[in-house]
C-alpha cells in the first residue's frame, strides 16, 4: 500500500483537444458512463492503492471538478488522516503558459511541505484501474529513478494521438520518449503515471524551469532520460484515451457492451464517484430499450437503442435515440431522431426535428440549447 506515497492528479496535457465540444469545462470533469467522471478513476485508482494524500491541479474552467470532487470523502479519503487539495496556476494572458510544470510551481510549497517519502503523478483522461502498488515494487526491483506505466497497445494509428511513446533499450531501460503521430500500430504509450521519490520530482520541477518557460513534465523526462534509470511498467489490463470528442464518444459506446466493460471494471476494486439521491427510471408503456445505459431519475417513453442516457432525462413518446450520448436533465419532445450525437445537459429539444451526425464525428448540441 502507498500509504508513504503523495499523490498528484495531473492537468490535462496539449493532447487533449475537444475543441467547442464541453468548452465550458474541464475534461477531467466530463461525463462518463452515466455514472462517473473522468476523474473518478484515477483518483479511485490512488484510493485503493492506499494513498491518504492528494493534490489534484486544475485548470481555469474548473467549477464542475470542484463541485464534483468535494471534500473527497465519496473517494474513500479520511478526513481526519487524509488530505486532499484542489489547486489552482496562477492565470496568464497566453495559453501557452498554462502547463503543468508552472501549475507545480506555483504550488510547490505544497509539495515540499508534504512528508511523504514518493510522489505519483497521473492525469485523468486515461481510463483504467490500476494498483499503483505494484508500480512501487517494480520501482524497488529495478532500482529505478523513475517508473512509468505504459500499455502496449494495437491500435496507435487511430488511437493516442499526441501521446508519448516509449523506446527502450537492451536492458529495458527507457532511452527515449517520441510523440505518437499514428504513423505505426503497435506502440508501447506511456500513460503519463510517474512514480518517483519526492525530491527528484522537486529536482525535476526546477530544472525544467530553468530551460524554458514553455516546458511541460514530460519535455524535462525527455531531456534526462538518458541521466535517470527510467524504467516502464506495463498495464496489461484495458485502457482508453479520451483526449478528444471521437474518443470520448466511441469509448462510451464501446463500453456498453458488458464484455468490455468487464475489462475496465475489476471485482473489489471500486470507482468511486459522487452520487445523487433519485428515484430509479421510469419506463412507461411505449418505451423499448435496447443495448443502452441509463442513470437513475429518467422517464422514457421512446426508443432508445445503443445508448448512454444520463440522470434526469425526459424522453418522450414517439422520440428515437440511437448510438448517442444524452447528458443530464435534457428533454426530448416527441417526434425527434437523434442518431450519433452528444446533447448537453439542460438542453430543451422542443421541437420534431432531426439531429443526425456521422459514425466517427457526433454531432455535438451544447448545453442548455433550446432546440
Amino acid at each position: 500500500m502507498l500509504k508513504n506515497t503523495l499523490g498528484i492528479v495531473n492537468i490535462e496535457g496539449t493532447n487533449v483537444n475537444f475543441g467547442k465540444v464541453m468548452s465550458h469545462r474541464a475534461a477531467q470533469s466530463f461525463s462518463f458512463l452515466a455514472r462517473y467522471r473522468l476523474i473518478d478513476f484515477v483518483l479511485s485508482n490512488m484510493s485503493n492503492s492506499g494513498i491518504s494524500e492528494y493534490q489534484v491541479y486544475m485548470p481555469a474552467n474548473s467549477r464542475s471538478t470542484i463541485q464534483h470532487v468535494g471534500t473527497g470523502q465519496h473517494y474513500n479519503i479520511n478526513s481526519k488522516r487524509g488530505k486532499l487539495r484542489l489547486l489552482h496556476s496562477e492565470l496568464d494572458s497566453s495559453p501557452i503558459y498554462q502547463h503543468d510544470v508552472r501549475a507545480f510551481t506555483d504550488n510547490l510549497r505544497y509539495i515540499e511541505d508534504s512528508n511523504k517519502e514518493f510522489v505519483l503523478i497521473a492525469p485523468s483522461y486515461f481510463i483504467y484501474s490500476q494498483d499503483y502498488t505494484e508500480l512501487q515494487e517494480d520501482h524497488e526491483r529495478t532500482g529505478a529513478d523513475i517508473t512509468v506505466l505504459y500499455k502496449n497497445v494495437n491500435n496507435a494509428r487511430e488511437n493516442f494521438i499526441g501521446c508519448s511513446t516509449i523506446v527502450f533499450g537492451d536492458d529495458k531501460r527507457i532511452v527515449n520518449f517520441q510523440e505518437n503521430h499514428g504513423k505505426y500500430k503497435n506502440r508501447p504509450v506511456s500513460l503519463e503515471a510517474y512514480f518517483m521519490r519526492r525530491e527528484t520530482f522537486i529536482g525535476l520541477i526546477k530544472r525544467a524551469n530553468q530551460v524554458s518557460s514553455l516546458y511541460w513534465l514530460k519535455d524535462i523526462l525527455h531531456d534526462v532520460v538518458n541521466e535517470y534509470k527510467i524504467y516502464g511498467y506495463a498495464h496489461r489490463d484495458y485502457v482508453a484515451c479520451i483526449n478528444n470528442e471521437e474518443t470520448y464518444f466511441n469509448t462510451q459506446l464501446e463500453l456498453i457492451d458488458a464484455k468490455q466493460r468487464k475489462l475496465l471494471f475489476k471485482p473489489n476494486w471500486p470507482i468511486f464517484t459522487r452520487t445523487g439521491d433519485s428515484s430509479p427510471t421510469l419506463y412507461g408503456p411505449l418505451s423499448e430499450v435496447r443495448g443502452s445505459l441509463l442513470a437513475n431519475g429518467s422517464i422514457i417513453n421512446g426508443h432508445i437503442e445503443n445508448s448512454v442516457i444520463d440522470r434526469d432525462v425526459v424522453v418522450e413518446d414517439g422520440v428515437t435515440i440511437k448510438n448517442s450520448i444524452i447528458l443530464n436533465r435534457v428533454h426530448i419532445r416527441t417526434g425527434a431522431y437523434i442518431e450519433n450525437a452528444i446533447i448537453d445537459k439542460s438542453t430543451d429539444i422542443k421541437h420534431a426535428v432531426e439531429i443526425i451526425g456521422k459514425d466517427n464525428k457526433p454531432v455535438y448540441i451544447r448545453s442548455n440549447s433550446i432546440i
